[in-house]
């Protein structure tokens, strides 16, 4: 009866184990098929018991197996360990094929001979393994990354397709995403992707998956029909046509939290299958790791953009502060030359240092509010504004160096124009500096027209002149601070076109240049109608 007993207990123990055991018979026929097998392998013991031990195989190992259990009968060894052998692979009912650890013995009874197989799926620590390797990998691959820019395309690359077929990763900009990386598995869908990147800033709709995240912090998952729910939520054109292009089963859409702070969005497409819980933590891992990199190059970006702006300031200071400085000495002293001379050339000398100053004394403002700009100290005093006094008032102080240069000025003012909201100071600043730089390359004897119009919620003002327009490879850059479109001379430091962009913004307006070369240029911007109290 012991016996009895212990023979059932192993049974049991044995039927019920984790582990794949396996027996056939010299024929390689299975005769014992525990539970653990059938949950490996997917068949049912009475599906496999009576099968040769080949339909475990995947095809290509079929053959060579005969040849391997003869040189096990050859040998003098009754009995290999697991992990003595090297790994090996199974398949699944379904076809799915996994790596395995297998224990194999030899039972010899009188003429009878018995294989025992223990087998084990080591897939999910393969999988963790090679995860681990991957994301240590990127980790090396993310710190070594120069730039937000380069950071975003490295997470891209490497999404896909480990983890995706494609992926678009978005930076937060304000209350909106700016996609800076894409990928996908294929190269023409990639190259339409692309084109949300030159889409620049976009503000999805609150029902959108990038919206909710914003608001709750969360991943949000798509595992079916992610195609059409994302375009129904979508109002870019570039973006629909690019998750139409892809037309993804399910999508997964990461939060990159940095510092408690949203940094952006990791958006994984999957073309006709969901994700896995563990393929989700996957991606959860890999976007941590974003997040940081993404974090730190930011801060790198701040520090260079810091250390190149005290540069250009240098630059500037040195170049531009250099002719006035040197006039005020060089007129200085013929006026303390000058002795009891002639008055006319004391007091013309005198106006030439007294410009000189104003030069300076311009030169020194532009950089101050440049400072402000970047630190956002820049106060903008907002108060209702009538759009023809505030344009009348800025041109007076412009007429002399338009009457200087024989530039015809005209103002066209939209009647009935509503008030706006603004600061009547910087908004002169504004039209000064937009005027300014009109009249630097309209030739004498061109024109400059100041126009307004009222589109409802928005006045814009326009100042066309009949200059030598801009290409369109300086266009994009023309609000860039220092910058100096190509001409022989040089005037100012360059700061203007950016401190009316900022000063504009200050005001929740737009501000915009559209030109051909040589037909002239037209600098816009919109300031907000006031609202009426009720």
């Amino acid at each position: 009866m012991p016996d009895r007993i212990t023979h059932d207990v192993l049974a049991e123990i044995v039927g019920i184990a984790a582990d794949a055991i396996i027996c056939m018979d010299d024929l390689q026929r299975i005769t014992f098929f525990n539970s653990g097998a059938e949950q490996i392998f997917g068949w049912s013991s009475a599906e496999v018991v009576g099968q040769r031990i080949e339909i475990l195989m995947p095809e290509r190992h079929r053959a060579g197996h005969p040849r391997q259990v003869a040189e096990f009968d050859r040998s003098k060894v009754t009995a290999r360990r697991m992990g003595e052998r090297r790994e090996i692979t199974g398949i699944r009912k379904h076809g799915e094929e996994f790596p395995a650890e297998a224990a194999i013995s030899q039972i010899h009874q009188g003429e009878t001979v018995i294989y025992a197989v223990v087998l084990r799926d080591v897939s999910t620590r393969k999988k963790f393994e090679q995860r681990q390797a991957f994301l240590a990998s990127a980790g090396e691959k993310l710190a070594s990354s120069f730039g937000s820019g380069e950071v975003l395309q490295n997470v891209a690359d490497l999404a896909v397709p480990i983890l995706a077929d494609g992926c678009i990763l978005e930076s937060r900009i304000d209350d909106g995403y700016k996609a800076g990386a894409v990928a996908h598995s294929d190269h023409t869908i990639e190259e339409v992707l692309r084109r949300i990147i030159a889409a620049g800033v976009r503000r999805p709709p609150a029902t959108n998956p990038l919206s909710e995240i914003a608001v709750m912090g969360t991943r949000i998952l798509l595992q079916s029909n992610a195609a059409a729910r994302v375009i129904e939520a979508s109002t870019s054109e570039f973006y629909i046509e690019g998750v139409r292009k892809m037309n993804p089963e399910a999508a997964l859409f990461l939060p990159l939290v940095a510092r408690g702070h949203l940094a952006g969005v990791l958006s994984l497409f999957r073309g006709n299958r969901g994700f896995h819980r563990d393929e989700i933590e996957f991606a959860e891992d890999l976007a941590r790791l974003a997040a940081l990199a993404l974090d730190n190059s930011v801060l790198l970006d701040t520090v260079r953009a810091a250390l190149r702006s005290r540069e250009e300031i240098v630059a500037v200071v040195s170049h531009d502060l250099r002719n006035p400085v040197a006039a005020v000495k060089m007129l200085s002293r013929a006026v303390l030359n000058d002795g009891n001379g002639a008055g006319t050339s004391r007091r013309e000398n005198i106006l030439l240092i007294a410009k000189a100053a104003e030069q300076m004394d311009g030169l020194i403002r532009d950089l101050l509010d440049v400072s402000r700009l970047d630190s956002g100290k820049l106060v903008i005093h907002q108060e209702p504004v009538d759009p023809s006094a505030l344009l009348s008032g800025s041109l007076q102080t412009l007429l002399p160096l338009v009457e200087e240069k024989a530039i015809e000025l005209e103002l066209q003012l939209e009647e009935g124009l509503p008030q706006v909201q603004a600061d009547p100071e910087r908004i002169q600043q504004t039209i000064s500096n937009l005027v300014g730089n009109a009249i630097k390359f309209t030739p004498t004897g061109g024109k400059i027209t100041i126009r307004t119009r009222s589109t409802g919620d928005e006045v814009v003002v326009s100042v066309i002149d009949t200059g030598t327009g801009i290409s369109p490879e300086q266009l994009p850059m023309v609000f860039d601070r220092y910058w100096q479109s190509s001409r022989t001379d040089r005037e100012g430091a360059g700061l203007g076109l950016a401190i009316a962009k900022g000063i504009v913004e200050g005001h929740g307006g737009r501000i915009w240049i559209e030109s051909k070369p040589g037909e002239g240029a037209t600098a816009s911007f919109t300031l907000p109608v006031t609202r009426s109290r009720e």
